[in-house]
C-alpha cells in the first residue's frame, strides 16, 4: 500500500505531463534565442573536429578532393622518426611543466591565504593576476631576448664569473630552457583556483587542526592538500592538455631545433600541414594526440576518484 501511495503521485504527474510537441511549441521562443549559439558551436567547434576525424583516413592536400587511404597515415605516424623524437620531448615537457603549473601556484596561494589582513591578500592577489593582461606571445619574445648570448641571463652569469651558455642552440639545454622560462612560474589562473579552494575549507576544520597542533607544513600536508584535490584534479587535466598540445613556444623560439631537440607533436602536426600540404597526415597526428589526451584524462579522473573514495 505504501508503494502504491508513493507511486500514485508520480503516475498522475506523468499522465498530466504535456506531450513533447506541446512542450516544444511552448518553449519555441527560448529555443530560437539559443539556436545561434548552437549554430556557431556546431560550425566552429564540432564541424572542424569531425573534419579532422574523417580527414585522418585520407590523403588530402587542402585543395583537391580527399582520397581515402585507410590506416596508411597512422602506419606512417608510427614509423615517423621526427614524430618519435617529438614524443619523447613532449613526455619530458609534460612531466616538468605539470609540476611547474601545480606546485608554485599552490605554495603562493597558501602564503596569500594565511596573510593577516584583507588588504594584503587583495594586494598580492592583484599583483600576481596583473600579468594576465599581457599576451602570452609577449612573454615568449621577452624570454627569447633573455636567452640570447648577450641577453640578461648570460650577463647575470658573467657577474659570477660563469661563461655564457647557449640556451637555445645547445641540444642538451634548449628543451629545458623552454620548459623553465617564465620564472617564478606563478600561473595566475592556477593561483586563483587554488586560492578559491583554500577559501572553501571551513573555519571549523582549521580551528580544530590548530587545537590539535596541526600547523605549518603538517597542516598543509594533512588538510590543505587533501581538501584541494578537486582543484588539483582540474588543474592537472588542464596542464596535461596544454602540455600535449604545446606548439607556440617551440615554434617562436627555436622552430623545433636545434635538430629535433625542441620538436613537439603539435609542432610537427602544424609544419606537416602548412609547409608540406599533407593535411590528411596532419589530421592523423591530431587524432592520435586527442586519443592520448583522452586516455590521460580518464586515468587522471580515475586516480583522483580512488583517492576521494
Amino acid at each position: 500500500m505504501a508503494q502504491q501511495a508513493t507511486s500514485s503521485p508520480q503516475t498522475a504527474q506523468l499522465a498530466t505531463r504535456p506531450p513533447l510537441r506541446t512542450r516544444l511549441v511552448r518553449g519555441i521562443n527560448g529555443y530560437l534565442f539559443i539556436l545561434p549559439t548552437f549554430l556557431f558551436l556546431g560550425y566552429f567547434l564540432y564541424y572542424p573536429a569531425w573534419t579532422a576525424l574523417s580527414g585522418a583516413f585520407t590523403d588530402w592536400d587542402g585543395f583537391n578532393p580527399p582520397q581515402f587511404v585507410g590506416l596508411q597515415n597512422f602506419e606512417r605516424a608510427f614509423a615517423d622518426p621526427a614524430l618519435r623524437a617529438s614524443i619523447w620531448n613532449n613526455v619530458v615537457w609534460a612531466m616538468l611543466r605539470v609540476v611547474r603549473q601545480i606546485v608554485p601556484p599552490f605554495l603562493v596561494a597558501e602564503l596569500i591565504f594565511h596573510l593577516a589582513g584583507r588588504r594584503q591578500k587583495y594586494f598580492y592577489r592583484t599583483l600576481f593576476v596583473i600579468p594576465l593582461v599581457i599576451p602570452g606571445i609577449v612573454e615568449i619574445l621577452l624570454w627569447k631576448y633573455f636567452y640570447r648570448t648577450d641577453g640578461l641571463l648570460n650577463q647575470g652569469l658573467a657577474l659570477f664569473g660563469i661563461g655564457e651558455l647557449r640556451w637555445l642552440s645547445d641540444p642538451g639545454l634548449a628543451l629545458y630552457s623552454l620548459i623553465f622560462m617564465g620564472f617564478p612560474w606563478i600561473a595566475a589562473f592556477n593561483l586563483l583556483i587554488y586560492y578559491s579552494g583554500l577559501q572553501n575549507i571551513s573555519k571549523e576544520v582549521l580551528e580544530a587542526a590548530a587545537l590539535d597542533g596541526t600547523t605549518g607544513w603538517r597542516r598543509i600536508w594533512s588538510i590543505d592538500i587533501p581538501l584541494t584535490l578537486p582543484q588539483t584534479k582540474l588543474l592537472l587535466i588542464l596542464a596535461i592538455i596544454s602540455s600535449v598540445q604545446v606548439i607556440l613556444e617551440p615554434l617562436v623560439m627555436t622552430g623545433g631545433g636545434p635538430g629535433f631537440a625542441t620538436y613537439m607533436p603539435g609542432l610537427h602536426m602544424y609544419l606537416v600541414a602548412t609547409q608540406y600540404g599533407e593535411f590528411g597526415y596532419s589530421m592523423a597526428i591530431a587524432l592520435l594526440m586527442f586519443l592520448v589526451v583522452l586516455v590521460l584524462t580518464v586515468v587522471n579522473m580515475r586516480f583522483f576518484q580512488e583517492r576521494a573514495d
